[in-house]
């Protein structure tokens, strides 16, 4: 899909400050047919939370997609999207949940916030004091924790490991979102042989010697007589990365941005770091503020706000249209760390709920406090240096130059 073909998009909704175009449709075409991209953009609070759990209507399942266009047969992507969590029946889905719980306890929840602590500082600790110097927060920082943090918890070790984890995972992401190009989707399909390779032989591994990390929980996961199977496994660990790494590094861009445009909350942020936890949902809010959001798949024709929804039409739930939604959250484009945040849209609800929403939460808990240590007041980014890639849907940013303070 060539950038021009996106222009529509990104001139409806404004791609310098999308909260004022999206506050618009909002009110004016709450469910929006974006063309020529083809899938509808639903940005009320309301429709996006009632969507995330409507089983009637929706799935979550891309195979029922009137664009879809399915992997090769025989391919890791084709056995991913024939298998995957999105694609099993209500029952297998509720088993893997239930079984993947087992592995949350409160004693691996500890161990796993250790783990995220350890990596975010030790990333962080070559870029405090750079004063006056350009350092790219992006491909030194924000790309390099969520991943790292997945290749702890799974229980790879720090080193060349760790390194090799991060480069399969970055390209598998791709593999799972919508409207990627051919070439990136050749990089996931390799990038998922060689994870699928790799998961089975530590699954081998810990059967025989368990040890403190999440292959070790999932493989001794237990319900009654019921156990993960190791093609579970993968594929938890594959969902894992794409719904996990992309989402945590531009939620970390969009808090940096946050801390350079708001002085007076980085300011108050840095002198009472604990409020960093008690509002980071308020932060995740405000900073996740762009249209896109995960789809929904129409499983048979609707009506949604006077507009005809077809069998196989996409629908994109929009977290940016739900954060800001004024029906929710008073003065919603204000960033408010005393706000009493209800019904945040960004981890999903009911069966779709994100299992990993506490984790995420302390990773970009993290993320903020050690950004207070890096980004000094008068840090700006350089907007004159940005460097963007195709990534079909929306241009992904490949780095992030930011000008430290002095």
């Amino acid at each position: 899909m060539s950038p021009d073909s996106r222009d529509p998009f990104f001139e409806l909704i404004g791609s310098d400050d999308p909260s004022s175009g999206l506050h618009r449709l909002r009110v004016e075409d709450p469910v929006h047919w974006v063309e020529p991209l083809g899938f509808w953009l639903v940005t009320r609070h309301d429709d996006v939370m009632a969507l995330f759990s409507d089983r009637e209507r929706v799935g979550r399942d891309k195979r029922q997609w009137s664009a879809y266009l399915a992997p090769p047969p025989g391919t890791m992507l084709r056995w991913a999207e024939d298998n995957g969590m999105s694609a099993i029946s209500e029952d297998a889905h509720a088993r893997l949940r239930r079984l993947v719980s087992a592995a949350f306890t409160p004693r691996a929840v500890r161990r796993m916030g250790g783990q995220i602590r350890e990596v975010v500082a030790r990333t962080a600790a070559p870029l405090q004091g750079r004063h006056g110097e350009v350092i790219d927060l992006l491909e030194d920082f924000t790309k390099i924790i969520p991943n790292t943090v997945i290749s702890r918890i799974t229980g790879v070790p720090p080193g060349n490991d760790e390194a090799r984890f991060r480069r399969i995972a970055q390209s598998v992401i791709a593999g799972f979102l919508p409207f990627t190009p051919p070439e990136l989707r050749q990089g996931a399909e390799e990038g998922f042989q060689e994870l699928s390779s790799w998961v089975r032989e530590m699954v081998a591994k810990r059967r025989v010697r368990p040890e403190e990390d999440l292959v070790t929980d999932l493989v001794h996961a237990q319900d009654s007589d019921d156990a993960l199977r190791d093609d579970d496994i993968v594929l938890l660990l594959a969902t894992l990365i794409a719904a996990g790494s992309e989402t945590t590094a531009l939620a970390g861009v969009s808090i940096i941005r946050m801390l350079i445009d708001q002085p007076t909350v980085a300011q108050r942020l840095r002198t009472d770091r604990s409020l960093i936890a008690r509002s980071i949902d308020e932060i995740i809010r405000f900073t996740i503020c762009g249209p896109p959001g995960p789809p929904r798949f129409a499983v048979h024709d609707f009506e949604l706000r006077g507009r005809t929804i077809r069998r196989g039409d996409m629908l994109m739930l929009s977290l940016g249209g739900a954060n800001r939604d004024p029906a929710v959250y008073e003065e919603p484009d204000r960033l408010d760390l005393d706000r009493d945040v209800r019904s945040l849209a960004a981890f999903g609800k009911g069966p779709a709920f994100c299992l990993g929403a506490n984790l995420a939460r302390r990773e970009l808990t993290c993320i903020t406090e050690a950004l207070l240590d890096i980004l000094h007041p008068g840090s700006r980014v350089r907007e004159d240096l940005l460097e963007f890639q195709d990534a079909g849907l929306f241009l992904r940013a490949l780095n992030l130059p930011v000008e430290v303070g002095r």
